[in-house]
């Protein structure tokens, strides 16, 4: 059992990374791409390629960099919490930034300033749970956690109903939310938190190098997939696709609002159920298998057939195997982290299998579609080749189990 103070402070820990995903995923999916739009028009295509591009070379230095810092203060005073304080305030001035742009630069400035915002953020808070979560637990917390991806898609899809009215009262409403989920976090979690149980002690650093090595390219895959389904989905119902019976006469957002509201659903329970199951198989990488096939069959429907209901199926079998795979990720990355002693900056670099792929994935995005604007079948054969990638990277490595 945890002990019941822990257990409180638990429930902490995935209100506010529901609160982190919130700052960053209806923003990047839906309030970027129609700030584009609005600021480009024809062009909406390259100025989201180029705002991602720049924001993540920001996002790729500043994660490790806070979690550098933070294992400093940690070790110092105790706590992680002033980087997250910092943090917050940096994404609210983004925000503002984003909603005021008037022009292409102003923009990209603003995706920068919340990408290094958001991960001084983000990368504390993800060593407050390699500090705390003892290893029997990290699948099932990780699961809690993780309904962050479903409920931050979610809100992608109201975010962007026409009954928001302007880009600003997105924003605005955006960083109501966030505050609401990361605060009580910020005010209540303890200023000195215990390490979690040491209970694989006797594992080599090599073999946890090992496994680390193998986990980061694997990660890598899979969020370069993700990154690009997500960002250019909404572009990908407007232009990419024929109409069918399905969601007939709706205006796009509200299709797209519909999508995303069934796959939430979907890769919430699947997120909850293969966390569970991992602690009790006490293995992981099969269930990392089975959510990258998940992935690769929604992929695969989107590509042979090119219409409504592919999409619908297409993308809730792809989001419901990347949130799985998320699931299982984050509990397995918090036991192979090599030390102790630099969980954040270990995590830093975790966590540029996560940036690298967002300046990748703009860039195949922008290179396939820039030569064919409406085929998005070249795109999709490559997301499939990246897939592959990562199913044979994981059955390769011995260090991963």
């Amino acid at each position: 059992m945890i002990e019941h103070g822990r257990s409180r402070r638990l429930w902490l820990y995935p209100l506010a990374n529901v609160g982190a995903y919130l700052a960053f995923l209806p923003l990047l999916t839906v309030v970027l791409p129609l700030r584009a739009e609005a600021l480009a028009g024809n062009a909406k295509v390259t100025l989201l390629s180029e705002a991602l591009l720049a924001g993540v070379a920001v996002a790729t230095v500043a994660n490790v960099a806070a979690g550098m810092a933070s294992d400093w203060s940690r070790a110092r005073f105790g706590t992680r919490l002033p980087w997250l304080w910092i943090g917050l305030f940096a994404t609210w001035a983004s925000f503002a930034l984003i909603a005021a742009a008037s022009g292409t630069i102003q923009l990209t400035i603003g995706v920068m300033l919340f990408q290094f915002a958001f991960n001084t953020l983000f990368g504390p808070l993800a060593a407050l749970f390699a500090d705390s979560v003892p290893d029997r637990f990290k699948g099932r917390i990780s699961a809690l956690a993780n309904l962050a991806l479903p409920l931050a898609s979610l809100a992608s899809a109201l975010i962007g109903l026409p009954l928001m009215g302007s880009d600003a009262m997105r924003m605005l409403v955006l960083g109501a939310a966030v505050g609401a989920l990361v605060l009580p976090l910020l005010l209540f979690w303890p200023r000195a938190v215990a390490d979690a149980e040491p209970e694989d002690v006797a594992t080599p650093t090599a073999f946890r190098w090992s496994a680390f090595r193998s986990l980061w390219l694997a990660k890598f895959l899979v969020q370069l997939c993700g990154n690009v389904v997500t960002s250019y989905f909404l572009f990908y119902l407007k232009d990419g696709i024929r109409p069918d019976g399905l969601f007939r006469g709706q205006d796009v957002q509200v299709g797209f609002a519909w999508i995303v509201a069934t796959a939430t659903l979907l890769s919430a329970l699947s997120s909850i159920a293969i966390g569970r199951a991992s602690d009790r198989a006490g293995r992981r990488k099969p269930f990392l298998l089975v959510a990258v096939m998940s992935m690769a069959a929604g992929i695969l429907a989107m590509l042979l057939r090119g219409d409504w209901t592919a999409a619908l199926i297409g993308y809730t079998l792809f989001m419901a195997g990347l949130g799985s795979f998320l699931t299982i990720d984050i509990a397995l990355v918090a036991q192979i982290l090599p030390s102790p002693l630099h969980r954040g900056r270990d995590l830093g670099v975790m966590n540029a299998a996560n940036t690298l792929p967002a300046i990748l994935g703009p860039a195949v995005a922008f290179t396939v579609l820039s030569r064919s604007p409406n085929d998005y079948g070249a795109l999709f054969l490559l997301l499939l080749a990246a897939l592959a990638g990562c199913a044979l990277t994981l059955i390769a490595s011995r260090a991963l189990r």
